[in-house]
Order: C-alpha cells, then structure tokens, then sequence
C-alpha cells in the first residue's frame, strides 16, 4: 500500500512540466545535492547513507550522459561524455577510499557545469528576443 506523498507528486509533476533546458538545470541540481549528501555523511560516518547518495549522485550523472545527443553535439557531446564518464570514477574513487576532496572536487565542476548551461541557456534567450 502507498502512501500519498504531496511533495512527491508536486515534484513529479514539477519534472513532467519542465522543458529540457530546466531539466538539464535540475539533474545537476539533484547530483550536486547528493555529493554534498554523500561527503556530510562521509564526514560523520554514516556508510550506508554516504552509499545511497552517491548511487544517486552517480545515477544523476548517468540521465546527463544518456541526454547527450551524439550525433547533433558532435565534439562537444563527446567531450561532455567523457568529462561525465570521469566524474562517475571520480565518485567511486570517493566511495571506496572516504575522499572528501574528491567529492568536493566532483561538487565544484557540476557548480561549473551548471553555471556554464545557465550562461548557455541566456545567451539562447537572448538571441531568439
């Protein structure tokens, strides 16, 4: 039996209405959420939620690669693809080895990233006005 979860179906709906340029915003959102979910429980040693969280944080990763449209992106696609490749390693290096410089170092290229697509996204904006 489920229970109905409000800020659960706000949230769905939230995704289900959001054209792709927020979608994009919102994924980096989530996985830079989650690492910094993942290094506070690595700080006070909680194993199983530092895990959880970067399952997801790896998983947010994962929807930015399978986003990627290799054949109109081209040489960006590609190097976006390998740049994401890299911080999913870079989150199982964390993991394995308790690495909050790691961690802090996947947190500040998706704060870039992010930052980079908004500046992406308003400059699109702007040349359509």
């Amino acid at each position: 039996m489920s229970v109905y979860n409000p800020y659960n179906a706000y949230n769905q709906v939230k995704v289900e209405t959001a054209d792709q340029k927020k979608l994009i915003l919102m994924v980096y959102d989530a996985a830079t959420r989650f690492c910094r979910e993942a290094r506070e429980a690595m700080v006070s040693g909680q194993v199983s939620t530092k895990g959880v969280a970067i399952q997801k944080a790896y998983d947010a990763i994962a929807e930015l690669r399978k986003s990627l449209d290799m054949d109109k992106g081209k040489d960006v696609a590609e190097s976006l693809n390998k740049l994401y490749t890299f911080l999913g390693h870079q989150l199982t290096l964390a993991n394995l080895n308790n690495d909050t410089e790691v961690l802090d170092s996947v947190i500040t290229v998706l704060t870039d990233m992010r930052n980079t697509w908004v500046m992406v996204f308003e400059k699109e904006s702007a040349m359509v006005d």
